[in-house]
C-alpha cells in the first residue's frame, strides 16, 4: 500500500508505518516574515495553529502577561503555547466549536492571530453575533501545488493548505484523505469522496487512523 504524507515525519512516526510504502513531500512552506511585536494588553486572544503561536511568542517570550484570556483549538496548539507559558482558558477540537463557545462568553471583541490562507469560519460566525474581531496575520503559507508522477492509494494531510497545495497540483483525489482535524477535512470533502479524521489533532493520531482504514 502506497502512503503520501504530505509533510516531513520524524523518525519514530514513520516507524509507525513500517510496511508501507510511504513517501514525504512538505506541501507547504511557512515564513514568518517581519516581527510581530505585542505591545498592548489583549483580553482575548485566538490561536487556531501552532504557526500563529511560533510567530507572536517566539518575537514575544516575555510578554505571555499581555494576553488575559487566551483560547485555541488543537491538542498541538495548546501544547505549544504552554511551553511558552501561556495559560489556555479553552481548548476546542475545531474553529466552529470554539465560535460556539465565544459566542456563550458574550465576549465583546477577539484578536485572531492566524495566517493568510486562514478559513473565515470563526470571524464569519463573530460576526453573526456583533463581536468584532481583530484579525493579525502572522505567518504566511505558500502551497507548492506539487504534481506526483505516481498515485496513493491513501494521503495524509496535516492542514486544508495542504489539501489545496495537493489538489492544485492536478494529483489524483480518487484515494482515502486521511485529515487531522475538522478544518483539514472540511477542506478535503471538496475535493475527495472519502474523507477520514483522526481522533486527535497529532501527527500520531492521524497515523494511527491510517492504519485503522487501511485494516478494513
Amino acid at each position: 500500500m502506497r502512503i503520501l504524507a504530505t509533510k516531513k515525519l520524524t523518525p519514530i512516526q514513520k516507524s509507525m508505518l513500517k510496511g508501507y510504502d510511504v513517501q514525504q513531500k512538505e506541501m507547504i512552506s511557512i515564513s514568518y516574515g517581519e516581527n510581530f511585536i505585542v505591545n498592548e494588553k489583549i483580553s482575548h486572544a485566538i490561536f487556531t495553529s501552532a504557526n500563529a503561536v511560533k510567530s507572536v511568542f517566539e518575537r514575544n517570550k516575555n510578554k505571555k502577561d499581555n494576553f488575559d484570556n487566551v483560547y485555541c483549538v488543537g491538542a498541538k496548539t495548546k501544547s505549544l503555547l504552554a511551553s511558552y507559558g501561556v495559560k489556555v482558558c479553552h481548548v476546542a477540537k475545531n474553529a466552529s466549536a470554539l465560535a460556539a463557545i465565544l459566542v456563550e462568553k458574550e465576549i465583546e471583541d477577539l484578536h485572531f492571530y492566524c495566517g493568510n490562507l486562514r478559513h473565515q469560519d470563526l470571524p464569519l460566525a463573530m460576526a453573526e453575533h456583533g463581536i468584532m474581531v481583530t484579525e493579525n496575520v502572522v505567518y504566511q503559507t505558500e502551497l507548492s501545488n506539487h504534481c506526483f508522477e505516481m498515485s496513493f492509494d491513501m494521503v495524509m494531510f496535516f492542514s486544508p493548505s495542504g489539501v489545496m497545495s495537493y489538489v492544485n497540483g492536478l494529483n489524483s483525489c480518487n484515494v482515502k484523505a486521511i485529515c487531522i482535524g475538522y478544518t483539514t477535512a472540511t477542506e478535503a470533502i471538496n475535493s475527495f469522496e472519502e474523507v477520514f479524521v483522526a481522533e486527535e489533532t497529532t501527527v500520531e493520531s492521524v497515523i494511527d487512523k491510517l492504519k485503522e482504514i487501511s485494516i478494513h
